[in-house]
């Protein structure tokens, strides 16, 4: 093959792989329109609706804890391939859905397939991809993410505006996933196997085959990374662990200690109960229905562009200073969304409720502009680093094991976020409950400083010798 072949094959393949982070971010944040017009169908109450919107979330942990062990013991490829056909059966059983009991089974179902694909996404697009393109290729599976719920944004909005009267347009919504889903079972047809895991189990000829169709010799020392594989697979062999002796020792403590840094400060930023209720926030602070759904399109077209930026000056700039803006920034966005509700917003009764007012015309564009500012920082800066760094730090010897564990603390803390901020808002309010969420990012950010180690510019193999030595 020509060079120009092999860099199409290097590029393509992470991009076909990260179809999976496209159909988590649509299952994801399709949720949050479609709430607003499966009540009267499925009989929701707020209790039921915060139980179907978090229902994904139980999923999600189920795949992110077996997705580790299946990725490790199977291969990340065929995980991929069995993930593909959850999103799908998840995404029609959910628009098929007809009582509550049915729609949170298959939302569990789809949440199983998005738990999955958070594993073994990112890990395989590492393990696959020359280290001169880590940094930008494994940040995609973050872009296809954001570029998912943008999606979902969208097609809600153009649903609701364009068949405002229609009984099941919710049915629509849900359904549409099915479609990239089977493009991503179609594309891991047709895709390679990580050579790490390969060498892992002693597939060596076929590593080194995946290596050489994978690789631009002219400039990627092939024969060296091939010798960097096969030598930490032969110290995995001989050093073969159970789960109970490798958190015996203290590296892999440690690891699990960043790694579990890593996931809760980026979640409790609490960008995914913006991501799951902005619409129901803004139709809070008096927008209608179809306004708020079209507003939290800038949300997607926000969290899209910013992921773009992120992704084009990751490989420039150290992973802890690009976690940190993006959590200082996240932060303080928290305060400024916060002040908005208590400075232009008040509360009067009517029909015997307590009801938000804003005290001038545009106080909801003030709220959104400072959602919109969060998701700069949060999808520019934290979004993809957080993803990229989770994919480098693991050892060969417990990288299923080690994703499965940050990515099931992912969806943990996911699913409170999700259930309570809610619970939250209706108890003491929206000011508070911002400023809550700010109080303790300030916690997360001093651990940061304190804890987050740099790992920008080593193979993946370095980075497993600077943290497995004594």
């Amino acid at each position: 093959m020509n060079e120009k072949s092999i860099n199409r094959r290097i590029k393509y393949m992470p991009l076909i792989a990260a179809i999976g982070g496209l159909c988590f971010g649509y299952d994801t944040g399709v949720i949050s329109g479609a709430l607003l017009f499966m009540g009267e169908d499925l009989h929701l109450t707020p209790v039921t609706e915060g139980w179907v919107t978090s229902s994904l979330l139980i999923g999600a942990c189920i795949g992110s804890l077996l997705g580790g062990w299946f990725s490790d013991a199977k291969g990340r490829r065929t995980l991929i391939r069995l993930v593909s056909i959850l999103f799908i059966f998840g995404a029609i059983g959910t628009s098929i859905a007809w009582d509550l009991s049915s729609m949170i089974m298959f939302r569990i179902l789809l949440g199983i397939a998005v738990g999955g694909a958070s594993v073994v996404v990112p890990v395989y697009i590492g393990e696959i991809t020359p280290a001169r393109f880590r940094e930008t290729l494994t940040s995609v599976n973050e872009v296809m993410i954001v570029t998912g719920q943008l999606m979902a944004y969208s097609v809600n909005a153009g649903i609701a505006v364009a068949f405002p009267e229609a009984s099941h347009n919710w049915r629509w919504m849900l359904a549409i996933p099915a479609i990239p889903a089977v493009l991503l079972w179609i594309g891991m047809m047709l895709g390679p196997e990580s050579p790490r895991w390969l060498a892992k189990k002693g597939r060596l000829n076929e590593a080194r085959a995946m290596l050489d169709k994978f690789r631009d010799k002219a400039i990627d020392n092939v024969e060296d990374e091939y010798k960097d594989i096969c030598l930490i697979a032969k110290l995995d062999t001989t050093n073969k662990s159970n789960l109970r002796e490798i958190l015996q020792q203290k590296w892999a403590k440690n690891l699990l200690w960043i790694g579990t840094l890593i996931i809760v400060a980026s979640q409790i930023t609490g960008v995914n109960a913006i991501m799951y209720y902005a619409p129901t926030v803004l139709k809070t602070t008096g927008l209608g229905t179809e306004a708020a759904l079209v507003a939290t399109i800038g949300n997607g077209l926000v969290s899209v562009c910013a992921t773009i930026i992120g992704l084009s000056i990751i490989a420039k700039i150290n992973r802890r200073r690009m976690f940190l803006t993006g959590q200082i920034g996240c932060t303080i966005s928290l305060f400024a969304i916060a002040f908005s509700f208590n400075a232009f917003f008040h509360t009067e009764i009517i029909n015997g409720e307590n009801v938000i007012v804003a005290s001038f015309e545009y106080a909801s564009y003030v709220v959104l502009l400072f959602m919109l500012v969060f998701l700069l920082f949060m999808q520019g800066c934290l979004g993809p680093v957080f993803w990229l760094m989770l994919s480098e730090i693991f050892p060969l010897s417990m990288r299923g094991l080690g994703m499965g564990w940050t990515v099931l603390l992912h969806w943990v803390v996911n699913f409170f976020v999700a259930l309570f901020f809610p619970i939250l808002l209706g108890w003491v309010g929206s000011s508070i409950t911002f400023a809550l969420f700010g109080c303790v990012n300030i916690v997360m950010i001093l651990l940061i400083v304190r804890y987050l180690p740099e790992t920008r510019g080593k193979t993946l193999e370095e980075i497993e010798i600077q943290f497995t030595q004594p």
